[in-house]
């Protein structure tokens, strides 16, 4: 079984400066799936969010999934920004990742499920 990712991108105002704080607002920007044996490398979250990130930042991303958030215009990823892999959810920092705890009332979905 495939496992989700989402990535969420922070809609307060001062994330470029604080990174995510706890309670954020967020706001799904896109949704797909990775094979399990992505993450059954040893660092294999890690390989996933590295790839998610480089996706979200370089102009003509390779992945179906990456290109169709640029149609919908959404801005590159950034420091604050929250992707989460199944059941564990990270927090771009101005240096590498953050492990965060997420609650349901501070994100908004827009997505079709």
């Amino acid at each position: 079984m495939d496992i989700p990712v989402t990535v969420y991108l922070n809609e307060s105002q001062d994330h470029y400066v604080f990174g995510y704080q706890p309670g954020d607002p967020l706001r799904e920007a896109t949704r797909f799936e990775v094979a399990p044996s992505l993450l059954d490398a040893r660092d294999g979250q890690y390989a996933v969010l590295e790839m998610v990130f480089r996706e979200l930042k370089i102009d003509e991303p390779a992945e179906a999934w990456a290109r169709e958030y640029r149609t919908r215009r959404n801005r590159s990823l950034s420091v604050g920004d929250v992707v989460q892999i199944g059941e564990c959810a990270y927090a771009v920092a101005s240096c590498g990742w953050d492990n965060v705890a997420l609650r349901a009332e501070q994100i908004r979905r827009e997505l079709a499920s």
